[in-house]
C-alpha cells in the first residue's frame, strides 16, 4: 500500500470517519448513458433507441458491472453514518414463501418500518435487497441509532415482519470499515461463489438497496493530485486498503485503470 501516481481523475468521498479516494487514468464520462422512460422502458442516449429493461440486448455483464457499482455506492453510504457497533444492529429478513415480486416486496418492507419504529427508539436504515438462488427475495438491513441500540428479540422483530423469519445480529468491535465488510459479505466478489453467482440474478432498473430519510450521504469532491497529497500526509488519516482493477474498454480504447484507496481518519 501506498500513495497512488498521479492519474488525470481523483475522487474524494468523505464519510465521516473514513476516506474513500478513487483514481482513474481516464475521466468519468460526465452525460448518462441512458435515461428512464418508466418502469418499462428506457432510452440509450447516444442512439435514441428505446429498450425494455431486461432486453438481451442489455448484457449479463453490463447489470452485473451496474450491481457492482451499486454496492460501491453502498460501502460510503454505511461508513457515513457508523459510528460504533454498541449503535448498530444487523437485521436479515426472509419469507416463508417463494415470494419473487419486488412491487410486493415495497409494499412489505414499507409494513414492517412503520411496525419496527412502534417499537424501538428512533433509528435510520439502510436496506440491501437480495435474490436467493430459488429467486426468492430476502433482505438484509442496518439499523444506526443515536444511542446505544436496545435489545432487539428476534421473535419481536419477526412479529413485526410477520412474512417469514427474522435474524437480528450486532457487529464485532474489530470492525473498522463497515462499509467493505458488509458489502464483501453480501457479494464475495468472486464470481464463483452462491453470492458471487447470485449478481447476476438481479433485474435490470430495480433498485438494489435504500436509505431512510435521516441517512447521511458522504461529501464527494474532485481534487488535483497535490491536494490529494496534502490530505494523505497532512498525518489525519490512516490508510486501511487499496485495490486496483483493469476494465476493458470498446475496440481501439485503452483499458480503464482503477485504484481505490480507503483511509480511517485518525
Amino acid at each position: 500500500m501506498g500513495m497512488a501516481e498521479p492519474m488525470p481523475y481523483i475522487k474524494v468521498a468523505d464519510c465521516r470517519n473514513t476516506v474513500m479516494v478513487t483514481h482513474m487514468n481516464h475521466r468519468p464520462q460526465e452525460t448518462a448513458r441512458y435515461e428512464k422512460i418508466d418502469d418499462e422502458f428506457y432510452r440509450v442516449v447516444r442512439t435514441g433507441e428505446v429498450r425494455r429493461y431486461g432486453e438481451s440486448s442489455e448484457t449479463k455483464g453490463d447489470n452485473r458491472k451496474s450491481v457492482i457499482q451499486s454496492f460501491q455506492r453502498l460501502k460510503m453510504i454505511i461508513n457515513c453514518n457508523y459510528d460504533k457497533p454498541s449503535n448498530t444492529r444487523f437485521i436479515t429478513l426472509t419469507y416463508a414463501e417463494n415470494m419473487t415480486n419486488n412491487s410486493q416486496l415495497m409494499r412489505d418492507l414499507c409494513e414492517f418500518w412503520r411496525n419496527l419504529r412502534v417499537k424501538y427508539e428512533k433509528f435510520e436504515y439502510i436496506y440491501v435487497k437480495e435474490k436467493q438462488a430459488r429467486g426468492a427475495w430476502h433482505v438484509h438491513a442496518i439499523l444506526f441509532f443515536e444511542g446505544e441500540a436496545p435489545f432487539m428479540e428476534n421473535k419481536v422483530v419477526a412479529d413485526c415482519w410477520g412474512k417469514g423469519f427474522v435474524n437480528v445480529q450486532g457487529f464485532d468491535d474489530n470492525i473498522n470499515n463497515l462499509g467493505n465488510y458488509l458489502c464483501a459479505y453480501l457479494t464475495d466478489g468472486d464470481r464463483n461463489t452462491k453470492k458471487g453467482v447470485r449478481l447476476d440474478n438481479y433485474e435490470s432498473g430495480i433498485r438494489l438497496f435504500n436509505c431512510s430519510r435521516g441517512i447521511k450521504r458522504p461529501k464527494v469532491t474532485e481534487v488535483d493530485y497535490f491536494t490529494y497529497a496534502d490530505m494523505v500526509l497532512s498525518g489525519d488519516l490512516v490508510q486501511l486498503s487499496d485495490k486496483t482493477s483493469k476494465i476493458e474498454l470498446e475496440a481501439g480504447n485503452a483499458p480503464l485503470v482503477v485504484k481505490r484507496e480507503i483511509y480511517g481518519v485518525i
